[in-house]
């Protein structure tokens, strides 16, 4: 996630300059970027929230059984992340003309 996310920020720096100074297609990459950003801080908080609520549920459903705290940290900061890291990817193919995986 971060050699795209130094590779996207790279390639969309030159873009964003031009919108500053008026072209329309630079202005359209700024209005995405901050719509792609709002809708991963809102699916990433939704992910969290789904994720530690799915280990307290599990927890108070069966609270004698073994539960790894650990594992359920690293599950919650996974779906946390996983929705920057598919919408860098995908900023990174489309900036770069790579093709999607």
């Amino acid at each position: 996630m971060q050699a795209d996310a130094g590779l996207t920020i790279a390639m969309r720096m030159p873009i964003l300059l031009k919108g500053a100074l008026g072209d329309s297609r630079g202005q359209r990459e700024a209005a995405k970027a901050m719509t792609e950003k709002v809708s991963a801080v809102m699916e990433s908080g939704f992910a969290a929230t789904q994720a530690v609520g799915l280990f307290w549920w599990g927890m108070a459903l069966n609270p004698l059984g073994q539960f790894d705290i650990a594992e359920a940290a690293a599950k919650a900061a996974n779906s946390t992340l996983e929705p920057f890291s598919k919408r860098t990817r995908a900023n990174a193919a489309r900036l770069g003309g790579r093709k999607r995986r």
